[in-house]
């Protein structure tokens, strides 16, 4: 297992979580969710920092001191569970777990630093947070909230 698969299921463990609030899909599921979320929003394939080429326009906001406490402020809470993706450079590809949003910024906040990125099931947007600290959002649900969104 990889170290930020081991962080989040440390994270889980300590929040006491169970399954209906984050779930890590099976190899088979989570490849087909990984790949699906590759070709619809990475422009170049499957790449370490998606963020680099996104296909659809996208957003960012900087100078935010943990920008990971912002995100239940920015995503909708209450439209069901969203993927989330964590960049794990040693896994196959990036684990992805099916996740109640509310308990997102929880998980995030027991770990160390790490790539994510947060997807809505629909693929109407996505959050990320890179190794700069910097949010990137695409879609409206997300860039109608009330940070300065710079477009990238």
């Amino acid at each position: 297992m990889g170290e930020v698969k081991d962080e989040i299921q440390n994270a889980i463990n300590k929040l006491r979580l169970d399954e209906s609030s984050i779930r890590l899909l099976d190899t088979a599921s989570g490849k087909k969710i990984f790949d699906e979320c590759i070709k619809y929003f990475v422009q170049s394939g499957d790449r370490r920092w998606w963020w680099e080429n996104f296909k659809l326009p996208s957003y960012s906001v900087i100078g935010l001191d943990y920008p990971f406490t912002y995100i239940d402020s920015i995503i909708p809470l209450y439209d069901g569970n969203v993927w989330l993706i964590a960049e794990d450079d040693q896994e196959p590809f990036y684990p992805v777990y099916d996740c109640d949003p509310k308990v997102i910024k929880d998980i995030i906040g027991e770990c160390f630093s790490f790539e994510y990125y947060i997807i809505d099931k629909e693929k109407e947007w996505l959050l990320c947070e890179n190794h700069h600290n910097v949010l990137i959002a695409i879609g409206d649900k997300l860039t109608k909230s009330n940070y300065n969104w710079e477009a990238d």
